[in-house]
C-alpha cells in the first residue's frame, strides 16, 4: 500500500497504533513471554513488518543478548524504526524488503531461533501468505520459535456472533457485515480464515496452534521440527 510511504501517514500510525486495537497490549504480552522462554540467547529473531519498530523495542528489550533483523516496505516506517531502535546500536538491522515477494529480501546471514509478524500479513494475498510463511519456516534454525498476530477473516454466517462478542471491547464495531467488508476494503486488508492459516503453517512442516483468540485477533504460534540427526 503506496500509503504507508507517506512520512505523515507513519508518523500518525506510529503515534496512534496502540489506541486502534483493544487486544494489542494483550497479546503483545503474549509474544514477549513466548520469545523469552524461547531460549533465543545470543541468536537472531526476525521481525516480518517491522513497521515503526515499537514491537521490535519491546523485544530488544525482553531479550537482552539477542540480536533483531526487521523487515518492512516502507522507508518512511523503516525510518522511525531506526530512530526507535537507535540505542540498541548494534544489536539490531533493518532490511528494506517486501513481503508479497520474500524470494527477493536479502537477510544477514545469522541464526534466526524466532520470527514474528504482528498485524502485518493480512496485508497479503493469500498465495502471499502462503508463500511468507513457508520462507519464514526455512529462515528459522531447527526448533525455532515462529509467531504470528493478525487477523482472521470473519465469514458472513458468523458476523453479529462475532460483532456481540467484538462490541464487548469496541463500541465502534460495524452494524452490518457489508460495512465490515467495506472497512477492510478501505484499509487494503485482506484477513485469510483461521483454518486456511494453520493449514499453510503444518504445509511448511511446522508444528502449529492457535493458542490465543479473541474475536478475530488470533496468536499463532509455531515450531519448526528439529529433526531426529539432531
Amino acid at each position: 500500500m503506496s500509503e504507508w510511504h507517506s512520512r505523515e501517514t507513519a508518523a500518525q500510525w506510529d503515534a496512534h497504533a496502540g489506541d486502534r486495537l483493544p487486544t494489542r497490549a494483550e497479546q503483545q504480552d503474549v509474544l514477549l513471554a513466548l520469545l523469552a522462554a524461547a531460549e533465543i540467547g545470543d541468536g537472531a529473531v526476525l521481525d516480518l513488518g517491522v513497521g515503526s519498530g515499537q514491537v521490535a523495542e519491546a523485544v530488544l528489550g525482553t531479550l537482552p543478548h539477542a540480536r533483531l533483523v526487521g523487515v518492512d516496505l516502507s522507508p518512511a516506517m523503516l525510518e522511525l524504526a531506526r530512530k526507535r531502535l537507535h540505542r540498541f546500536d548494534a544489536r539490531f538491522e533493518l532490511v528494506r524488503g517486501d513481503l508479497a515477494s520474500v524470494d527477493r529480501i536479502d537477510l544477514p546471514d545469522l541464526p534466526y531461533r524466532a520470527a514474528f509478524s504482528v498485524q502485518t500479513m493480512h496485508h497479503l494475498a493469500d498465495a502471499e501468505k502462503a508463500a511468507a510463511i513457508a520462507w519464514t519456516a526455512d529462515v528459522v534454525e531447527p526448533g525455532g520459535l515462529i509467531v504470528i498476530i493478525d487477523r482472521v477473516r470473519v465469514s458472513e454466517g458468523l458476523f453479529d456472533d462475532w460483532a456481540v462478542l467484538w462490541r464487548c471491547i469496541d463500541p465502534d464495531t460495524p452494524a452490518t457485515y457489508a460495512e465490515h467488508v467495506a472497512a477492510l476494503t478501505r484499509a487494503g486488508d485482506r484477513p485469510a480464515l483461521l483454518q486456511d492459516q494453520l493449514r499453510w503453517l503444518q504445509n511448511a512442516g511446522l508444528e502449529a496452534s492457535c493458542l490465543h483468540l479473541y474475536g478475530n485477533r488470533a496468536v499463532l504460534v509455531a515450531r519448526r521440527p528439529v529433526s531426529i540427526d539432531g
